[in-house]
C-alpha cells in the first residue's frame, strides 16, 4: 500500500506542477488560473461525503482500485488532447474536477484502511511514513520531473501520471481483504447523516475541522496563484517554481524523523499547534519577500507544518473515531475542511485581481497569526478525547 501510495504521487507531482505550467500557457487571468484548484477540490464539498459512506459499505482495496484506473483514463485521455494540440482551459476545469472525484474515493478509503494492517503503537510513525513518503514523492521526485518533462513534451507529465495510476492500482491489487464491515443493512443516506452528525457532534473533530476549514481557506486563497507569484513577484523561472515544491517536501519529509518525539515531549495539541504556527510564519513569509531564496525557505517551513499535522492529526481521529465510521468521519472531516478550498481559491483569485497578486498573501499571512493565536485553547477537547 504505501508503495503505491509512492507511485501514484510521483505522478502526481509531475501533474500538480505541469498543470499550472500549461495553464498559463493557455490563459494569464489569474481567476481561470485559481479556477482550477476550484475544480480540482470542489468534489470534496458536494461528493466526498457520499465516497465516505461507500469507503465503509465495500471492499477498500477494490474502491482504490477503481479510482486508480479512472483516474488513469482521464490524465491519458488530457495527454492524448495535447498530443492531437487539441487542448483548451475547459479541458483542464474537467480534468480537475474528474481527478478530484477519483481522489475522494481513494483518500477515504485508504485512510480507512490504514488502521486495519497497521497495530496501534505503530499508528502514528505509520501516518508519518504515510504522510512523508507522498509528500517526498508528489514535491520531492515528481516537479521536477515535471518541469523537465513538460519542456521536453508538453503531453509527457500527463502521460506519466496516467500510467502512476496504472501501476499504483496493479500494487493495490496484491492487498489482502482487511475490510471488517458488515454488509450495509441501511440507505446510504442515512450513512452519510450518521458519519456527518458523528464528527459534528464530537467536541474534538469538530473543531479539529474547523481551525483547518479556516487555515484551509486563506492558505489556498494565497497558493492558488503560486505560478503567477513565482513569475511577476519572485521574477523566477522553472528552476524558482521547482525549487519551492522541493523544499516543502524537503521540510515534510524532516518531520517524520521528530513528530514522534515532539508528540511524546509535547503532546499532541501541542504538536498540532506547532504544525500551525509553521504555517503561518511561512504565509507570512511569502507576502513580505520578493527573493526566491527567503521563499524557498518558507517553503521548506510549510512543508514541516505539513508533516507534523498530517502524522498527529491523521493519528487523533483515526484513535477516537470506531473502525465501521471511519470512512465517513475521514469524508464528514474533508467535506467541511477541504470543502472550502474551491471558495478560498476563487476568494485569492478575486482578491489578487482587485488589489494585486501579494494581496492574498498578506490577508493569507495575518489571518494565519490570528488561528495559530487562538489554537491552544480552541483546540483544548483533543487532549481529553484520546484514549
Amino acid at each position: 500500500m504505501w508503495a503505491s501510495v509512492i507511485v501514484s504521487s510521483t505522478g502526481d507531482g509531475m501533474f500538480i506542477t505541469a498543470l499550472p505550467l500549461l495553464a498559463a500557457v493557455l490563459t494569464r487571468d489569474p481567476v481561470l488560473i485559481a479556477g482550477i484548484t476550484v475544480a480540482q477540490r470542489l468534489p470534496w464539498l458536494v461528493l466526498s461525503m457520499y465516497t465516505g459512506a461507500i469507503a465503509d459499505r465495500m471492499d477498500r482495496r477494490r474502491l482504490m482500485i477503481g479510482a486508480d484506473l479512472a483516474r488513469f483514463v482521464v490524465v491519458g485521455l488530457l495527454g492524448a488532447a495535447i498530443v492531437a494540440d487539441v487542448v483548451n482551459i475547459w479541458m483542464l476545469y474537467a480534468c480537475a474536477f474528474l481527478l478530484g472525484v477519483g481522489e475522494t474515493l481513494h483518500v477515504n478509503a485508504a485512510q480507512a484502511l490504514v488502521p486495519l494492517i497497521v497495530a496501534d503503537d505503530d499508528l502514528l510513525q505509520a501516518n508519518a511514513r504515510f504522510g512523508s513518503g507522498q509528500i517526498a514523492a508528489a514535491q520531492f521526485v515528481g516537479p521536477p520531473l515535471g518541469v523537465v518533462a513538460f519542456n521536453a513534451a508538453t503531453s509527457l507529465p500527463f502521460l506519466a501520471d496516467a500510467a502512476s495510476f496504472a501501476g499504483s492500482a496493479a500494487l493495490v491489487s496484491g492487498l489482502r481483504d482487511v475490510h471488517q464491515v458488515e454488509p450495509p443493512t441501511t440507505r446510504i443516506r442515512d450513512d452519510v447523516k450518521e458519519g456527518l452528525r458523528f464528527m459534528w457532534q464530537h467536541l474534538a473533530l469538530r473543531r479539529i475541522t474547523v481551525i483547518l476549514a479556516a487555515i484551509n481557506f486563506f492558505y489556498f486563497g494565497a497558493i492558488s496563484l503560486l505560478v503567477l507569484y513565482n513569475q511577476q513577484q519572485l521574477h523566477g523561472g522553472d528552476a524558482t517554481y521547482t525549487a519551492l515544491f522541493v523544499a516543502a517536501a524537503t521540510g515534510t519529509v524532516a518531520s517524520r524523523f521528530f513528530v514522534s518525539a515532539l508528540a511524546r515531549r509535547f503532546g499532541d495539541l501541542r504538536t498540532m499547534c506547532i504544525a500551525i504556527w509553521c504555517w503561518a510564519v511561512s504565509i507570512g513569509g511569502l507576502a513580505l519577500t520578493g527573493m526566491p531564496v527567503v521563499a524557498v525557505a518558507m517553503y521548506g517551513a510549510l512543508g514541516v507544518g505539513t508533516g507534523l499535522w498530517w502524522a498527529v492529526n491523521t493519528t487523533v481521529r483515526q484513535q477516537i473515531t470506531p473502525p465501521r465510521l471511519r470512512g465517513r468521519m475521514n469524508a464528514a472531516y474533508r467535506t467541511v475542511s477541504w470543502g472550502v478550498v474551491p471558495v478560498g481559491a476563487a476568494f485569492g483569485g478575486v482578491v489578487a485581481k482587485w488589489w494585486g497578486l501579494r494581496a492574498p498573501f498578506v490577508i493569507g499571512g495575518v489571518a494565519m497569526v490570528v488561528i495559530a493565536l487562538a489554537a491552544p485553547r480552541y483546540l483544548r477537547p483533543v487532549r481529553d478525547a484520546l484514549p
